[in-house]
């Protein structure tokens, strides 16, 4: 057990502030060496660190899109290529300036995609828009099943070296009610968004590292050298 603390403090102490992809991907792959519950703990641990402004809201969206991905079903490929250009277009402009990113949810089965990549033409929009309708299925998930897996990773979160999400008892209400009600997805917190100014979609692990990935490391390879 002593073993098990001391590698979760560890892995914290070393990751600090906002690191770059590389670090963020070695650190979520160092969590495999744990065993599955002390690994699922070990990355709503990393997150949290990345992410501290994350409220209890953020976390389970984190988590809702590891196991549901698309909260949808794509059925209109011109309308997703439509919202996305015109959230490119809307986006506050300090938006772009933060790094760009990419990374695993909880299980490894979905990535976030920074549509920063599309704004500066690393993937063509109808690439990514091809990657997403490609992602979507079914979900084997039904109410009472979705709540039992967040009410196991809710214990994990209690872990007294994880920093605890923010407005974290209003938001466990709300939480409630809303699967409760038969929903299942929330919104980022207004807190997370402002903080973080992210813009992404998700995309399955597999079709990412088929069609995306290849393209993000082409262009990381066509950097010119940093001095």
């Amino acid at each position: 057990m002593a073993r098990k603390w001391l590698f979760l403090l560890l892995l914290l102490v070393s990751f600090g502030g906002v690191s770059a992809q590389d670090s963020w991907q070695d650190k979520l792959e160092s969590c495999y060496s744990a065993n599955y519950y002390d690994w699922e703990e070990c990355r709503l641990c990393l997150y949290m660190q990345r992410y501290p402004q994350s409220q209890l809201r953020d976390v389970y969206k984190y988590c809702f899109q590891d196991c549901f991905g698309l909260e949808h079903l794509m059925s209109d490929s011109m309308a997703a290529v439509r919202y996305i250009e015109n959230e490119i277009r809307s986006a506050d402009s300090t938006d772009w300036q933060q790094p760009l990113f990419y990374y695993p949810l909880l299980r490894n089965n979905y990535v976030r995609v920074d549509i920063g990549y599309v704004r500066q033409g690393i993937i063509p929009l109808g690439t990514l828009v091809s990657a997403m309708l490609q992602s979507s299925q079914p979900v084997d998930y039904d109410v009472e099943q979705w709540h039992s897996r967040w009410q196991s990773l809710m214990a994990l979160l209690r872990n007294p070296h994880c920093k605890k999400p923010l407005n974290y008892e209003e938001d466990y209400q709300l939480i409630e009610q809303t699967i409760k009600s038969g929903k299942y997805a929330l919104h980022h917190s207004r807190l997370f968004n402002e903080t973080y100014r992210q813009h992404y979609r998700i995309v399955r692990r597999d079709v990412f590292e088929r069609m995306l990935l290849p393209l993000i490391e082409s262009s990381e390879s066509t950097k010119p050298p940093q001095h």
